[in-house]
């Protein structure tokens, strides 16, 4: 017993480095230039190592998906735990910025990625990804109609979306300019922003 739970736990850290080599690879080429040779000779193993556990290059793609999924929403639900909605949702975009910029943007970037590649399949599993995202905000925000911190007349849906907008805007524009200025400097005034228009005067 003890024997396969450490195959076990080899398994998942080996999954982890081909994950984090795929999305380092994918920041600096490009996912149509990714090959599962070039992950393979990232991470200093032979192709069959990373065949072992996928059993192609869109499978890998398949999984670093979920985890992207795994820390976006456990990002909001780390920072899920205060009193008030404009506290919740000002301490998500702060600590989204943060990762973010120590990352270099990785899960922001690789979505978009991911999606130059044009595969349905993909594409439909991160539309999903990130309507889960938006499902995540949009109810922080229906909370804060219920409680009169945000405007009534506020559609939850629409502000949500301008929320996860505001980041994958700021993120692809900071990537555009090969990282010339720090998130962190643009967070003020885009909390602000968004602060005045949701919330109840």
């Amino acid at each position: 017993m003890p024997r396969r739970k450490q195959k076990r736990q080899s398994t998942s850290l080996r999954r982890k480095q081909i994950i984090d080599a795929l999305r380092k690879l994918i920041i600096e080429y490009g996912s149509e230039n990714v090959t599962v040779r070039r992950i393979a000779q990232e991470i200093g193993v032979s192709q069959g190592a990373i065949y072992r556990h996928f059993r192609s290059k869109h499978e890998i793609l398949d999984f670093l998906i979920d985890y992207i999924e795994e820390n976006l929403i456990g990002d909001i639900e780390k920072n899920d735990t205060q009193t008030h909605t404009l506290v919740i949702l000002e301490s998500i975009l702060k600590n989204h910025i943060s990762a973010i910029e120590q990352r270099k943007g990785v899960s922001f970037l690789v979505v978009a990625e991911i999606i130059s590649l044009g595969d349905k399949r993909l594409n439909r599993k991160i539309y999903d990804v990130l309507n889960n995202y938006i499902d995540h905000i949009q109810n922080i925000i229906t909370r804060g109609i219920q409680s009169k911190e945000i405007k009534t007349g506020i559609d939850p849906r629409m502000a949500a979306t301008t929320f996860f907008g505001i980041i994958q805007g700021l993120v692809s524009l900071w990537a555009l300019s090969n990282y010339t200025f720090t998130l962190e400097e643009k967070y003020p005034g885009l909390w602000i922003f968004f602060r005045q228009s949701i919330q109840q005067p």
